[in-house]
């Protein structure tokens, strides 16, 4: 059975996602079961979304992620950082 997935979309201005930046910059969602959570899925399935959007040409990948939320950690060490907050929500980015 699956315990985690990953993807990043791009989206519009008119149709914003929570994290987003611009139309040029892909938004990412990781989301791993709980059960299999600080196992180090989470950073593989980011590590492989980083390069593949690098891969596709993409110079940047956001996402956004609640203030308390301990994957914003792994976030900032993978390169994320803080370019907005909302509420206790942050809108992050990170250069490819």
């Amino acid at each position: 059975d699956p315990v985690g997935a990953a993807w990043y979309r791009v989206f519009t201005k008119e149709e914003p996602g929570y994290g987003f930046v611009d139309e040029k910059v892909p938004e990412l969602s990781i989301a791993v079961q709980p059960l299999h959570r600080r196992k180090g899925i989470g950073h593989a399935l980011l590590h492989s979304c980083m390069v593949q959007a690098r891969e596709e040409g993409f110079q940047a990948l956001s996402l956004s992620v609640a203030a308390h939320n301990r994957s914003r950690m792994m976030y900032q060490r993978a390169g994320f950082f803080k370019i907005s907050e909302q509420g206790d929500h942050w809108t992050m980015l990170a250069n490819l």
